[in-house]
């Protein structure tokens, strides 16, 4: 079967304002829309959406809670969710800190000179990898934040009750504000700007300002009536991603 290269990639992301897209109108489904596109899923977004292939990080993430070398299992850190893993068709991580260990079948652990400071960057990153060329529309990418506070230790990396994502699943980032609030978000993703790849920021109240901004209905007009081939798909990235 020839591979055609997708001109256009869905990442998603977690942030609060995915919950729009429940908002639309009754005939339009994300769920369905995401199943025939190129789809990236962030960490725990694989609960929600289907997906080209799943990225994560942290390790925590990934290595199932009993595994033999922690010392003392992590408690209230990450919820346990090796055995879902396993179900899905391809995943992307990083490989680190005897992450290699507890590889899954269909897992590609990508060198850890690939980490990024936040999984959205570390997928961006992966579609450089894959040279990818066309639009790239970010769902879920808010930066949320508070505003109108004092000057602070950079380090400082406070939980808060400020809703940061759409799910509920409890896990270390939960709440946690202080890299959003400690960084400059356009200069984490400017370098992602390139004349080949369109980024669309499908949030509109976003505090990522370097990529424009569209909502949900204006993110449906754009999309193509393309319907890939998630199987022919995976191969190819897996192919680009391991040679």
């Amino acid at each position: 079967m020839s591979m055609v290269y997708p001109s256009e990639v869905i990442i998603v992301g977690g942030g609060k304002s995915i919950a729009n897209a429940f908002n639309l109108p009754s005939n339009l489904s994300l769920q369905s829309l995401l199943a025939t596109k190129f789809t990236i899923l962030i960490n725990y977004a694989y609960q929600t959406f289907p997906g080209t292939f799943l990225v994560f990080q942290d390790r925590n993430y990934y290595v199932p809670n009993y595994a033999k070398n922690y010392v003392t299992p992590p408690k209230n850190r990450h919820p346990d969710i090796y055995e879902d893993l396993k179900k899905l068709p391809l995943i992307v991580g990083i490989n680190h800190n005897g992450m290699e260990e507890f590889k899954l079948d269909n897992t590609i652990l990508l060198d850890k000179k690939y980490r990024a400071s936040l999984t959205g960057i570390f997928a961006l990153k992966i579609l450089e990898l894959l040279n990818f060329k066309g639009n790239c529309f970010l769902l879920g990418f808010d930066w949320s934040r508070r505003t109108n506070l004092p000057e602070r230790d950079p380090n400082y990396n406070p939980n808060s009750d400020l809703q940061i994502h759409y799910y509920d699943t409890k896990h270390k980032g939960s709440g946690y504000v202080g890299y959003y609030e400690n960084h400059n978000p356009d200069k984490e993703f400017q370098p992602f700007i390139k004349k080949d790849v369109k980024i669309y920021n499908v949030s509109l109240d976003s505090n990522i300002d370097c990529f424009d901004k569209i909502s949900y209905e204006q993110f449906i007009k754009q999309l193509s009536n393309k319907i890939e081939n998630q199987e022919a798909l995976r191969n190819y990235i897996k192919n680009k991603l391991t040679n």
